[in-house]
């Protein structure tokens, strides 16, 4: 169920100071700006990593072998391939996204299909093409090729958890309805932090997969299109946002990857033609 939003008193104070019309305003602008999305926590599978660090071997501890499903949607492991001819040289594999495994999905989303990720660290970070994408319409145990276990991200392997949430906009698009120059109005209406949405926000180590845009997106890094889509990274709709993650055993500093997708591609299962963008946090 869409939490309510109800306007601090405060704030709708300010607004009707301004104008009757611009609370008014704000309020219709409410109405139509959540959107369903879907949070993505990582739980550890293991009792050691898949990388050990110097530690974990002083201590005795030994490489954990992968022990989740090939189809799983997880952080590390073994990866989901179909490709006789996929070189991981040069690559790690970040993680996988099966979306059979999302009961409660924003209808946007694929009902069905694996989407995989591979950092190529031939890239430099924030760089075009520093991840490979992966998409498998139709994921099967049969389709599934053997691998040997590539280097991963991430030294843990985790398993995705994913729980239904709501977003609101971000950045400029967030401010848009204000059209104001009052300063302590713009303070006050960015300090807002509605209870129920954006807990990837609230709560560090949480990835967004779909729903609005991040703040960061309103001026990316090394954003490419993909061939014959639009150039403009405003036309895209955010996929994926993936922040660190302590559990899995990966961060990025404070610049974050970003999956975009332009809509026609989303609505026509073509997730293949989704590119990785980097934007501050």
């Amino acid at each position: 169920m869409k939490p309510p939003l109800e306007l601090p008193e405060d704030l709708r104070r300010r607004l009707r100071s301004h104008s009757p019309e611009l609370e008014s305003d704000i309020e219709r602008f409410l109405e139509m700006a959540p959107s369903p999305c879907l949070y993505i926590r990582s739980e550890r599978v293991s009792r050691s990593p898949l990388r050990p660090s110097l530690l974990h071997r002083l201590m005795g501890h030994r490489a954990a072998q992968p022990v989740l499903p090939t189809l799983d949607s997880k952080f590390g492991g073994i990866p989901y391939v179909e490709e006789a001819g996929l070189t991981w040289e040069g690559f790690h594999f970040l993680g996988q996204l099966n979306f059979t495994q999302l009961s409660e999905a924003p209808a946007v989303l694929p009902r069905r299909g694996l989407f995989a990720l591979d950092r190529d660290l031939r890239a430099p970070d924030c760089s075009a093409n520093s991840f490979r994408v992966r998409w498998y319409p139709e994921p099967t145990e049969a389709r599934a090729l053997p691998v040997s276990p590539p280097p991963c991200v991430g030294r843990w392997e985790t398993r995705m958890r994913f729980s239904a949430g709501w977003s609101l906009p971000g950045g400029d698009a967030w401010e848009a309805p204000l059209s104001s120059g009052d300063a302590q109005l713009r303070d006050t209406w960015n300090a807002w932090a509605p209870s129920g949405y954006l807990e990837d926000e609230r709560s560090p180590g949480t990835h967004r997969l779909s729903g609005h845009r991040g703040a960061g997106l309103d001026a990316p890094y090394s954003f490419v299109p993909p061939p014959g889509r639009d150039s403009a990274p405003q036309a895209y709709a955010q996929l994926l946002r993936i922040d660190f993650d302590n559990a899995s055993g990966f961060q990025w500093g404070t610049n974050w990857p970003y999956v975009l997708i332009h809509p026609e591609d989303l609505a026509e299962n073509r997730l293949e033609r989704a590119v990785v963008a980097w934007a501050n946090a």
